[in-house]
């Protein structure tokens, strides 16, 4: 026979997600925004690199909770208008550790938290918060920074303007083997390109 506190848990932390997709678009729905249209670009790569149902579903929830750690940064950092200072951009630096806190407390999302933590790593190790490098970085957290960094370029930004997707394709491919995997960065390029 279950727990009893066992199973009130388990529905707890299933709305948990639900949750946290609530406060981010509430926070800001210019993220909430963006964390939807990373799914089906990382959707479509997950099936290339050929992963099982469960990985899909957590690459989709990883998608959608990546910056979840933005929520406790200030909006007039968040929504400043041209570049940030030092400081600022320190604050930022600090959301996916932030995002790994909120979600590791979570039953459910612990298969994600890494990738939270760890999205922003570089492929060449220059990335933060933990300076991974290569395989070190999850393969999750490796789509999405592909993904994210090309929603980033193909819908702009307010200090930012939108890139066509030449200009996109070449961005990524001189990133790739410095900010991001290369093999991520090939079949994504083979992807949006048959597009």
């Amino acid at each position: 026979m279950y727990n009893l506190d066992y199973i009130k848990n388990i529905k707890l932390n299933y709305s948990y997600s639900d949750l946290l997709k609530k406060i981010i678009k509430e926070n800001d729905n210019d993220i909430y925004i963006h964390s939807q249209r990373l799914k089906e670009p990382a959707y479509r790569l997950g099936k290339i690199f050929e992963f099982n149902s469960s990985e899909i579903k957590d690459l989709l929830l990883l998608a959608e909770l990546h910056d979840v750690g933005k929520i406790i940064i200030r909006k007039s950092i968040l929504n400043k208008d041209d570049s940030l200072d030092s400081k600022e951009w320190q604050k930022i630096r600090e959301h996916p550790l932030a995002g790994f806190q909120i979600a590791y407390n979570s039953f459910t999302l612990m298969n994600v938290a890494e990738g939270i933590l760890t999205h922003h790593e570089w492929w060449n190790g220059k990335g933060y918060p933990l300076g991974l490098k290569k395989e070190e970085i999850p393969l999750m957290a490796r789509i999405i920074s592909v993904v994210d960094a090309y929603d980033v370029m193909k819908y702009g930004r307010k200090y930012k303007k939108a890139m066509s997707k030449k200009k996109i394709i070449e961005e990524l491919k001189k990133s790739s083997g410095v900010q991001f995997d290369p093999l991520v960065v090939r079949k994504f390029v083979n992807l949006i390109s048959t597009k």
